[in-house]
């Protein structure tokens, strides 16, 4: 994955968070913004037509968010799966 499309991921993961941190900061987050990752941009796909090359992206997408919850505390809405310095 090529430096650009890191850099529009990380964009696109921040302001999806920002937009409804309950959602997206949550403790189905990951679930969530895959989904709706998907939706954005392979809406009108079958799911025959998706490459396994988009699985490594979602991958990308959920380690980001949990970067950018941790970097920002005020998105994180996880209660139930805590991230382990949270816990303490």
């Amino acid at each position: 994955m090529d430096g650009f499309l890191k850099r529009q991921l990380y964009s696109w993961t921040y302001d999806k968070i920002a937009s409804n941190p309950k959602k997206f900061g949550g403790d189905f987050s990951n679930a969530f913004i895959m989904y709706e990752y998907l939706i954005e941009f392979y809406g009108n796909a079958n799911i025959s037509e998706l490459e396994p090359q988009l699985m490594s992206i979602l991958s990308t997408v959920s380690r980001m968010k949990n970067k950018l919850l941790e970097k920002n505390p005020q998105f994180d809405h996880r209660t139930k799966f805590l991230p382990k310095a949270k816990e303490a």
